[in-house]
């Protein structure tokens, strides 16, 4: 999707201007969240984002970014000078609420001034007397309504720290929990700020899709199964540490709470809204779950964008929906991403083969047919959690997914099946 970006650096009340009066812009090509961050800071030598991307009527956004320490250059005019009122008035917004005492509650606290500083004393508290040291500001890579990545720089080569929103800060006992009874299947920990919800990492290889190696896909299905079914074993350590429960009767109440209170509801009209409500949803996800296989540890956002693969060595990261759930949903949502690419066919047979030989009584095969329906309603909830927990002017960042999810589940063939 092609978008005009406007970048306004925002510094001492004002906001930086060209040499026409308007904010510095540029045309993006990708609509990732965080995607175009790095071009804006460029664009006019800030450092972080100062309060959440606006998205104007005409699709269009606004980044609101600023300088950690000092004064930038060039020329400053007050919101109300700038000549389109549409960005006059998020700017002007966007100023005001740098007050923390204006500051939309909720809003995740990288925006914040000092965040950064923050995370620097800890990052070097943690680094001292290990034998690495920080050499650089820690660079932001991606800031958005859910997480924060950063770049942090070191004489011993990158590490990677992340921030989940409060709704996730979960992830920050999840995955060390994973890590000990996995550890060759994550993220390498150096640290974590439990309280806070920072995790610290090393770096991956393999972890993008220039460089991830072939057969990705399959080689996540048989490592992820193999690890599932032993993880049946320990349910009770992962609720321990962290891992929500989001079994049946947990989604289905979840799932029946969205269909009365979700934020997305207005963009549904009322038939559909009635046909989703009316659908037989609660019988095909109770048979589902009734066939046989038992709740285990599952990722719950597995697809391969959450994966790093070198051809070696498999880690799989982001566990923010890190939960103990029915498994084969993990596996449906990784084949629903993976199936276009080559190499990587039979997914669901290459996954479902450890789960026959561990459950030879488990009716899988229907597990199999069902998965895909199922996970369009667990995923429905997932998105609705994040979606009332999220500031209102960042909820465009999740594209109107529960309505289309909850569209899509009212067509779905499963619920036509005899």
């Amino acid at each position: 999707m092609t978008e005009v970006h406007h970048v306004a650096l925002l510094h001492d009340g004002g906001v930086l201007v060209d040499e026409t009066g308007a904010l510095p812009s540029f045309v993006h090509q990708d609509d990732s969240p965080g995607s175009s961050l790095a071009v804006s800071l460029r664009l006019v030598g800030a450092d972080v984002l100062v309060s959440p991307t606006a998205r104007l009527d005409d699709g269009g956004r606004v980044q609101l970014v600023g300088v950690r320490h000092g004064d930038p250059a060039g020329t400053f005019v007050t919101p109300d000078r700038l000549a389109d009122p549409a960005l006059a008035a998020v700017v002007a917004t966007a100023v005001t609420e740098l007050d923390p005492a204006r500051t939309p509650p909720g809003r995740p606290a990288w925006f914040r001034p000092g965040w950064f500083d923050e995370v620097e004393a800890w990052i070097d508290s943690v680094l001292e007397g290990s034998g690495r040291r920080r050499t650089h500001p820690i660079e932001a890579v991606k800031m958005w309504s859910i997480s924060a990545v950063a770049r942090v720089r070191t004489d011993a080569g990158d590490l990677w720290l992340k921030a989940p929103c409060e709704h996730f800060r979960a992830e920050a006992r999840v995955h060390p929990t994973v890590a000990r009874l996995f550890p060759d299947l994550v993220p390498s920990l150096v640290a974590v700020e439990e309280e806070q919800g920072w995790l610290l990492m090393e770096p991956l290889v393999g972890a993008e899709d220039e460089d991830r190696a072939d057969g990705a896909g399959l080689e996540v299905a048989t490592v992820w199964a193999r690890t599932q079914v032993d993880a049946v074993a320990h349910v009770d350590e992962l609720v321990a540490g962290g891992c929500r429960v989001r079994g049946v009767e947990e989604t289905l109440a979840a799932f029946h709470d969205l269909l009365d209170h979700s934020t997305e509801l207005p963009l549904l009209t009322p038939e559909e809204l009635e046909t989703v409500r009316t659908s037989g949803v609660d019988a095909v996800v109770r048979e589902f779950w009734a066939a046989g296989i038992p709740d285990t540890l599952s990722h719950g956002d597995l697809h391969l964008g959450n994966v790093a693969w070198d051809g070696t060595s498999l880690r799989i990261f982001d566990w923010t929906d890190g939960c103990v759930s029915h498994p084969f949903l993990d596996a449906s949502h990784l084949a629903h991403f993976t199936r276009s690419r080559p190499g990587d066919q039979g997914l669901e047979a290459t996954y479902a083969e450890q789960w026959r030989a561990a459950y030879p009584d488990a009716d899988v095969d229907r597990v199999l047919e069902l998965a895909p329906f199922v996970d369009l309603v667990f995923q429905a909830v997932t998105f609705d959690d994040i979606a009332s927990t999220t500031e209102p002017m960042s909820r465009w960042e999740l594209g109107g997914v529960v309505a289309d999810l909850l569209r899509t589940l009212s067509t779905h063939e499963a619920l036509r099946s005899d």
